[in-house]
């Protein structure tokens, strides 16, 4: 073996394959093998033991420079020398390995047979070949039937195969609870039917006007008109101041003449006179138009006639809006509807979406005298009356989650045995709401419907099915009460022509129809 040192730095990538490749052309060396102190790689007793066993292979004197304290231990165990530095490899011993690495040969090659044991086998071959070779026809017949049946029996168990498509049995639960949402309710109690109610208040203010309706006349003039009397007989007619006249059309409107005329003798004659409307006509009422006062009214009525030629004129009436009590009333109720209305909106806005304003309970808890301020009194000489005032708007809100609850509480109670719930077939409808008896409290009517659908075992049925003809696992699934009898089991086998059932459950598939 060589004197001379062949040193070999190990790197982080280095494996027990690559270091072989590089002990590959050192046979019959003394290799030092170096760990870096930051290296991780081939540090194992195993490790050790294969770059060892290959050193072995190739006459190589093995030692190492590590500072790994577990790797020092193995080496040790191994008879592998180990050095803390390159100096140290260089000046001190080197040892020889000692350890087994490779099993001895305990189990050597049989020794030559025997003559009699080569006579007892010869012997059995002679009196293999003593038998009639029918028998041997007969036998390898036998053989192969046997395996025939055997293949045909794991074909018939294993090739075929069936799909049972079923429906099962759904029902309808409906439910209609009579619901009361109590505000002194803390929570639902489903026995009675009663939800907690909310009790939302807000304070509101708003302004409103109408105008004024209430009326006062002030001053009014009577309307003037010229009139033509003529004298319907032979001798002179004297008309005196103060003789009335009317028109004929409708309610009469009276005039009265402003001074004495006398119309001449002769059928025919005429003379103008003034008029004016009488005192309880005056204003623009008695603004007629022409040939509007044709009546004369008294003893004259059978001696003259008279008519105007021009529209009568000057009647004109003064009068201002003041301010009546209906205005006062009706500005106040306007103005309340304007409170609900603005609380009501401001409540909605701070609600969930299943939170619900009852619209009967809303209402205005309080009002203050200081709060409504009207802008004139009654009998004020005004064309319109505003009014600005603030009070305090209550409402009762219900959660449509808790009628939800209770309505599906009640129908899970209706739910028979061995049928489950289709929760996605939960639908939910609220009657109108309407004010209880008592305050605080809103009675309305939850209607609740859901599909329960049977459970069903699908391992036992399959079991059940395994084995039957066609024509009896049809019947067997008619006969099942948790499936429908509107869509009946449809059966689908492979391959068709075997009309029977799978004699292993595992091939029999059960699966559910979708539903509608």
């Amino acid at each position: 073996m060589s004197a001379e040192i062949v040193s070999h730095n190990l790197e982080a990538t280095d494996t027990i394959v690559s270091l072989r490749q590089r002990l590959a052309g050192l046979r019959g060396q003394r290799v030092l093998l170096i760990w870096p102190e930051a290296a991780t790689n081939l540090r194992s007793k195993l490790d050790l033991v294969l770059i060892q066993r290959e050193a072995d292979r190739r006459a190589i004197q093995l030692a190492i420079v590590t500072s790994d304290d577990k790797q020092r231990f193995y080496a040790a165990e191994l008879n592998i020398s180990c050095f803390d530095t390159l100096e140290a490899s260089q000046t001190s011993r080197w040892k020889r390995s000692r350890q087994k690495l490779f099993l001895p040969r305990y189990h050597k090659p049989s020794p030559d047979l025997q003559a009699e044991d080569l006579e007892f086998i010869a012997g059995r071959l002679a009196r293999r070949n003593q038998r009639s070779p029918w028998r041997s026809l007969i036998e390898r017949l036998a053989v192969l039937v046997l395996l025939t049946g055997v293949v045909g029996a794991a074909l018939y168990a294993v090739v075929p195969s069936a799909e049972v498509v079923v429906s099962p049995r759904e029902e309808v639960i409906t439910v209609v609870v009579d619901v009361v949402a109590d505000r002194k309710a803390n929570a639902i109690r489903s026995e009675s039917g009663v939800i907690p109610a909310l009790v939302l208040r807000e304070t509101v203010e708003t302004s409103a006007t109408v105008p004024a309706t209430g009326t006062v006349w002030l001053d009014s003039t009577s309307a003037a008109a010229v009139v033509t009397f003529a004298n319907l007989g032979s001798g002179q007619v004297d008309i005196p101041r103060g003789t009335i006249l009317g028109t004929s059309a409708g309610e009469p409107i009276l005039f009265e003449t402003l001074a004495d005329v006398a119309v001449p003798a002769g059928a025919g004659q005429r003379v103008d006179a003034a008029v004016a409307a009488m005192a309880s006509y005056r204003g623009n009422v008695g603004n007629v138009g022409p040939g509007m006062i044709n009546t004369v009214l008294g003893e004259l009525s059978d001696r003259v006639s008279v008519i105007n030629l021009a529209s009568a004129a000057g009647g004109s009436n003064q009068s201002v809006k003041t301010v009546a009590a209906a205005d006062r009333s009706k500005l106040l109720e306007s103005a309340r509807i304007q409170l609900q209305s603005l609380a009501y909106e401001r409540m909605r806005a701070g609600l969930a979406e299943s939170q619900i304003i009852i619209i009967e309970s809303l209402r205005i808890e309080q009002e203050r005298k200081e709060w409504t301020r009207f802008s004139a009194a009654v009998g004020a000489m005004t064309s319109e009356l505003s009014l600005t005032m603030r009070a305090i708007v209550s409402a009762l809100v219900v959660d449509d989650r808790y009628a939800r609850q209770l309505t599906t509480a009640r129908i899970r109670d209706k739910i028979p045995a061995n049928f489950q719930l289709l929760d996605d077939s939960l639908t939910y409808a609220r009657g109108p709401f309407k004010l209880g008896r008592a305050d605080g409290q809103i009675n309305f009517t939850a209607t609740g419907s859901a599909t329960v659908r049977a459970n069903f075992n699908r391992d036992h049925l399959r079991e059940q099915l395994a084995g039957l003809s066609l024509q009896a696992a049809r019947a067997h699934l008619e006969s099942q009460a948790e499936l429908s009898e509107q869509n009946p089991a449809h059966i689908l086998l492979f391959p068709q022509a075997l009309r029977r059932m799978p004699t292993m459950a595992v091939r029999i598939q059960v699966r559910e129809r979708e539903r509608q």
